[in-house]
């Protein structure tokens, strides 16, 4: 179950990353398809999962340009 305070974290990755043009340094967005979620994490933080992966690279080439509302 998606919680809405994950959501509105994605959301705010997004916007940021699409008005920066860059991912934000500070954070990463990954997906974990154990859950099929897309998750906003510190850097530093370790992975939800053994095959969750990195997004950042296709959120900066604008993948989820059209997800923002």
């Amino acid at each position: 179950m998606t919680s809405s305070r994950n959501v509105q974290s994605v959301q705010r990755y997004l916007e940021r990353t699409v008005e920066e043009g860059k991912a934000p340094s500070d954070q990463q967005l990954v997906f974990d398809p154990q859950t099929g979620q897309l998750v906003v994490q510190r850097q530093v933080s370790p992975m939800p999962s053994p095959d969750a992966v990195v997004a950042d690279q296709i959120t900066e080439d604008g993948f989820f340009r059209n997800q923002i509302v």
